[in-house]
């Protein structure tokens, strides 16, 4: 029987040695793939709760259904990269003039759309405070709608 196989490992071996910064780059990658993919999703999902938000899917089906209007909140340049095919592009600082007031007969949903969300739950308040209803945030913006592979129009 070969009794090499079952030899205890000693400090000066170089398996230990690996190990140990095996561990450590481990760790880095996992501290990476926290702060990199999981935290931004957190700090939407965050954002969101309580929220009246939807998911890629739940936009997609109601813009394809009901005929929402999606309101792209990003800048014209940035709007023109790539964006939901139908959204209107409305400038975050042009949202407080171009939505002035409601219409008491439209029973349109508005869905408001940003890269990561946070500008259209700031864009919710304002509309909110005016008197809108029917408004809704895609929960993690247009990142989510890409990740969900949803088409991107040009």
């Amino acid at each position: 029987m070969n009794t090499a196989f079952l030899a205890p490992i000693t400090p000066e071996g170089s398996l230990k040695e690996y190990g140990s910064w095996a561990g450590i780059a481990f760790a880095v990658v996992c501290l990476l793939v926290l702060f990199l993919v999981v935290l931004p999703r957190l700090t939407s999902w965050r954002r969101g709760r309580g929220r009246p938000v939807m998911d890629p899917v739940q936009v997609s089906d109601l813009v394809s259904g009901s005929g929402a209007l999606v309101v792209d909140l990003r800048n014209p340049e940035t709007f023109r990269s790539g964006h939901i095919r139908g959204s209107l592009n409305v400038p975050f600082r042009e949202l407080a003039t171009r939505f002035a007031i409601p219409d008491p007969k439209a029973r349109r949903s508005l869905i408001l759309v940003d890269e990561t969300d946070e500008l259209s739950h700031l864009a919710l308040d304002q509309l909110t405070a005016k008197g809108f209803s029917w408004v809704y945030v895609l929960q993690g913006g247009l990142r989510a709608w890409r990740r969900a592979n949803f088409p991107i129009a040009r």
